[in-house]
């Protein structure tokens, strides 16, 4: 009876040591994960926020450039100047350009991505 109570514990260890192999296995996958995509965020944080401020400054340029002087003499209405409408519209046309890169590319790196699968355990 002890000999049999003896296997058993025995089986039932080697389980639990594979079981517990196992998880260190996926948590060791699943760090490694982790570091790839903090390292490929560290490196594309500084274009991120380049391109935020790129695009504040373009939403500034536009809004400065919309706006209408105050005439001198009320009667008198003056006309934004052509150049005023040209860098507004240069603007406005830029953002519109870097704001579909990043949705580009954004799109480009979620679809890149593969889907996790469910970790299988290793007999």
């Amino acid at each position: 009876m002890t000999d049999a109570a003896a296997n058993a514990d025995t089986r039932r260890a080697e389980q639990a040591r594979a079981g517990l192999l196992r998880d260190i296995r996926a948590i060791k996958d699943m760090g490694g994960k982790m570091i790839e995509k903090t390292e490929t965020t560290l490196h594309t944080a500084p274009v991120l926020m380049a391109l935020g401020a790129v695009g504040l400054a373009l939403v500034g340029v536009a809004v400065v450039a919309s706006r209408r002087s105050t005439p001198r003499f009320p009667l008198l209405r003056r006309e934004r100047s052509f150049f005023a409408e040209a860098v507004r519209g240069a603007a406005l046309s830029a953002l519109g350009v870097l704001s579909g890169r990043v949705t580009q590319k954004l799109l480009t790196a979620a679809m890149a991505e593969s889907p996790s699968s469910p970790a299988t355990p290793a007999q």
